[in-house]
């Protein structure tokens, strides 16, 4: 999977969800003067709220259209491209990054096995000049695709999403 940006306003910063390169899954727009986000894919719209936590330890909490707390990211170390993310009450581990490959890699909570890899190459620019992952787009793409891709699917269509 990747993801690839498509701005085309100036009020919006616009994102594409991509398996492939003949396969968009799902699209997702912030608005440049609120922390929510639209996402529209074939299973689903949704309206997702992203706000910053933490005075010492900084972390990025999603809501749902209902304000209810789906989930958080969290880097272990600002610049490191590690850290955690935990949605729905699971807990993942995430590399970004790793080798300046512009790759994320989202493991279980143990890191025992790999779940999942998604390329930021195309919008990675953005997430390489800031301090912190935390401090761009980065956790809210993040948490979305973890979202996205943890849903209840039908079992062909979570074989499309992995593969």
């Amino acid at each position: 999977m990747k993801w690839i940006s498509v701005n085309s306003g100036s009020t919006e910063e616009n994102f594409e969800l991509w398996k492939d390169d003949n396969t968009k899954l799902a699209n997702i727009s912030f608005s440049k003067s609120t922390r929510i986000a639209r996402f529209v894919s074939n299973l689903t719209k949704r309206l997702f709220f992203f706000e910053r936590r933490g005075l010492f330890s900084h972390r990025e909490v999603i809501k749902n259209e209902y304000g209810i707390k789906m989930g958080n990211v969290e880097e272990l170390k600002p610049g490191t491209g590690k850290g955690f993310v935990e949605v729905d009450g699971k807990k993942y581990y995430f590399v970004y990054n790793q080798h300046n490959s512009g790759e994320l890699e989202l493991y279980d909570e143990l890191q025992q096995k790999s779940l999942l890899s998604c390329s930021f190459n195309t919008i990675a620019s953005g997430f390489n000049k800031t301090k912190s992952l935390l401090d761009s787009k980065f956790p809210s793409l993040l948490m979305v695709l973890c979202w996205y891709a943890f849903q209840p699917h039908s079992a062909t269509a979570t074989a499309d999403i992995a593969a």
